[in-house]
Formats: structure tokens, sequence, C-alpha cells
């Protein structure tokens, strides 16, 4: 069961926190594929930013509020990014996430970078969906109904 975290200062910054969180989580994602950290990371994050509203207010909140249903496309849809973009080159014949046959752009490097940055949203996309499906099994809402 969830209740409400009954105090004023935690309800205050809850905002600002969340968006810094999520602000965080966005850079540590477009940064990943050039220094450590990337998707996974992000997606940690993101999922932590979507889970802390719920902990402290007992409810969802903000343009990233998302159901038990809503969780799992979010990880669905990361998850389908990713397989996506891995098997387009498996279907031309070459070896699986082989960036080079992707129709991105004419130089390689670029065409690399944005194949990576794109196998890495949909990591943070499929873990932070993950997250908040485990969070919801755990609390009790399996399928938008408490137990």
């Amino acid at each position: 069961m969830i209740r409400p975290f009954d105090s004023l200062m935690l309800r205050t910054l809850l905002g600002p926190l969340v968006a810094a969180m999520q602000l965080f989580a966005f850079y540590i994602l477009v940064h990943g594929h050039y220094s450590p950290g990337g998707g996974f990371q992000a997606g940690i994050l993101l999922g932590a930013s979507m889970i802390l509203p719920r902990l402290t207010l007992g409810r969802a909140q903000g343009p990233l509020a998302l159901t038990p249903g809503g969780a799992g496309v979010l990880t669905a849809v990361g998850v389908l990014i990713f397989a996506g973009l891995g098997t387009v080159a498996v279907l031309v014949g070459q070896p699986m996430l082989d960036y080079s046959v992707l129709p991105l752009d004419p130089d390689p490097a670029v065409r690399r970078s944005l194949a990576i940055l794109l196998i890495e949203v949909g990591v943070t996309l499929a873990v932070a969906g993950a997250m908040l499906s485990i969070f919801y099994a755990l609390s009790g809402k399996l399928g938008g109904e408490e137990r």
C-alpha cells in the first residue's frame, strides 16, 4: 500500500528534484556513447524519477506518470527499438548490430554514432519501464489494481 509521506519540505522540493533527475538522465543518455555511462544508467535514473513521486505523494505526477500497463508498454518499446536496430543488419546478411547497413547518414562515423545513440535510447526506455513495473509489482499494483 502506498500512502503519502507527509513532509512539507519533500513535497516542495519534489518537482525540482524530479526535473533535475530527468535532466541528468538525459545528459547521461546523450553523453553515454562517448564516455562511461549510457542507457542502463539513464534508465535507472529515469525510472527512479518516476517512482519518487509515487513514494512521496502516494500517486503519479508529471508528464511521465505511467500506469502499470504503460510501464509494460515502455519496456516493450525499448526492447523493440534495440532488437529492431539489431536485426536490420541480419535481414540484409550482415552480422547483428552492424551499423554500416543502416540508412542514417553517408558518413560511417556519424552513422555509428547515431545508431549507438538509438540503441542507448532503447535500453533507457526498457530499463526505466522495467524498474517501474518491478515497483508496481512489489507495491501490489499489478494490472492497475491494488492487492
